[in-house]
């Protein structure tokens, strides 16, 4: 399955969205991993403005989504689009990166990252949650 721009960078914004505190190592790390991943799916780059651009557009739609009721509806369509072994373990890596970049591992971020892990078939990463 052919994915789409969208489809690849969703993931990642929703692990800096996902504790509804955007901070400046989350979306450092956004650009750099989405980067990486832009290669892999053999996509066309993005500059760093490009990529910051496409996340702040999509910011507003997706933070609106991850405070509703469809929370947990809208995670299971973001992160079901890959199935491809290499796909997802990248992907979860650069959930896991971002969710830990900022040195705090909130209830959110694991929540989404046992989400993911239960989703694609892979342990939880031993990280501990700051509460």
């Amino acid at each position: 399955m052919a994915h789409t721009t969208d489809d690849i960078l969703m993931p990642l914004a929703v692990a800096v969205i996902i504790d509804s505190k955007i901070r400046d190592p989350e979306y450092h790390a956004f650009v750099e991993r989405a980067h990486g991943l832009l290669q892999l799916f053999d996509k066309p780059p993005m500059t760093d403005a490009e990529l910051r651009t496409w996340f702040d557009t999509q910011k507003g739609e997706l933070t609106e989504l991850l405070t509703s009721k469809r929370r947990n509806t809208t995670i299971l369509k973001v992160l079901s689009k890959f199935e491809d072994d290499v796909e997802v373990e990248n992907i979860y890596d650069a959930m896991v990166s971002i969710s830990v970049s900022d040195r705090e591992f909130v209830q959110e971020e694991s929540d989404l990252i046992k989400s993911a892990g239960a989703i694609w078939g892979f342990a939880k990463p031993p990280i501990k949650v700051d509460r």
